[in-house]
């Protein structure tokens, strides 16, 4: 699979990690990562995210023909139904890829995330995913996107002390790590809860790959999205 990760992010400071990272789940694939020519440094916010959507359009439409399947690395899936409606490919998202995953194998799902105002904006996003309301809580740490990497280990300790509580108080069986910026931490967290945790980026370039290996795209037909299998 050639899969094309757009970091929604008018920098590349975490282009080379985050390739690291995607091939780490899936190293038989060839990952390319890019970043806006201009934009936020986050997206934490609402104004983030519209100035965002059209830029990632722009380059996912300028760069499709040369991937199998596009992903856009941020827990909001920013411009992600936007794609699916333009490109006759797979185009995924972290967040409807973590619970898509989530919900197969858990049936209290938790979604730990970061602070402000990108809690709210990833909570009406999970609504979208989320029918049967299997997600019983969102719950953020005290930190926004561009701490978590300062610190790892504080960070991954962090995660790990938001997450106990569900566990134990409200019996949530699997938890989402809610942010791209907590890829490649699952793992570990993981070993110290002592339930399910599903890695953002693990789970977006697994769903990516299941797309594509069953030769499904998104087509539109008469205004409506329906899943459909390209010819052999």
């Amino acid at each position: 699979m050639k899969l094309l990760v757009i970091n929604p992010v008018g920098h590349d400071t975490w282009n080379e990690q985050d390739r690291k990272i995607y091939e780490s789940f899936d190293p038989t694939s060839e990952i390319t990562v890019v970043s806006l020519p201009k934009g936020p440094s986050s997206v934490e916010t609402r104004q983030a995210h519209r100035e965002v959507v059209p830029l990632i359009v722009e380059i996912a439409e300028k760069m499709q023909r040369e991937f199998d399947a596009i992903a856009v690395n941020c827990f909001l899936d920013p411009a992600v139904d936007t794609l699916k409606k333009t490109i006759p490919k797979p185009v995924v998202g972290p967040c409807e890829s973590s619970l898509a995953i989530a919900s197969t194998v858990g049936n209290k799902i938790g979604v730990v995330t970061v602070r402000g105002e990108a809690l709210p904006m990833i909570r009406n996003r999970i609504r979208r995913f989320d029918p049967h309301r299997m997600v019983k809580a969102v719950t953020g740490i005290p930190l926004g996107v561009l701490d978590l990497d300062k610190n790892p280990n504080e960070t991954n300790q962090t995660v790990i002390e938001a997450i106990k509580p569900l566990r134990d108080k409200r019996h949530i069986d699997i938890i989402c790590l809610g942010c791209t910026g907590l890829g490649g931490l699952a793992r570990t967290v993981q070993l110290a809860v002592g339930i399910p945790v599903i890695d953002p980026i693990g789970a977006t370039v697994e769903l990516a790959r299941a797309a594509v290996d069953l030769k499904l795209f998104v087509s539109v037909l008469g205004g409506e999205q329906r899943l459909a299998v390209a010819e052999t």
